[in-house]
């Protein structure tokens, strides 16, 4: 179950975002995001996290600007990504899960070979007939 972040928990983060001047600034890269599209990231990425009964707090998100940090090859998103799938490399590897394994077992015995799809005219039909 993901756990997401409240509206409320929103707001205050975007206020914490803000400047003095009332601009929102990308909590990555300091870029100034106001009117552009905005995302509340997970700075632990939530498919890491162990215990999820546990509330979110406004301090385990940031305000990210989708093109600048967020989404953007090289991003935070991709970065996540191959975090989860090395903590699911070490996980399977712990629990002895392998990739790759071949079942073993008889398997389908060899087929017949195919006919032809239909087997040769024993006389030519009334319309190949040449006309003497």
């Amino acid at each position: 179950m993901r756990r997401e972040f409240t509206r409320a928990q929103k707001v205050a983060m975007i206020k914490r975002a803000m400047d003095g001047a009332g601009r929102i600034l990308c909590e990555g890269c300091s870029l100034n995001i106001t009117g552009k599209a905005i995302e509340f990231d997970h700075i632990i990425p939530e498919a890491l996290v162990i215990d999820k009964s546990v509330g979110l707090e406004i301090s385990d998100g940031r305000v990210l600007g989708r093109d600048c940090c967020h989404r953007r090859p090289g991003g935070k998103t991709t970065t996540d990504l191959a975090d989860i799938a090395e903590a699911k490399r070490r996980e399977a590897k712990h629990f002895g899960i392998r990739a790759g394994q071949r079942l073993r077992g008889p398997g389908f015995s060899p087929s017949q070979p195919q006919r032809s799809a239909s087997r040769p005219l024993s006389k030519p039909a009334a319309w190949r007939r040449d006309e003497d």
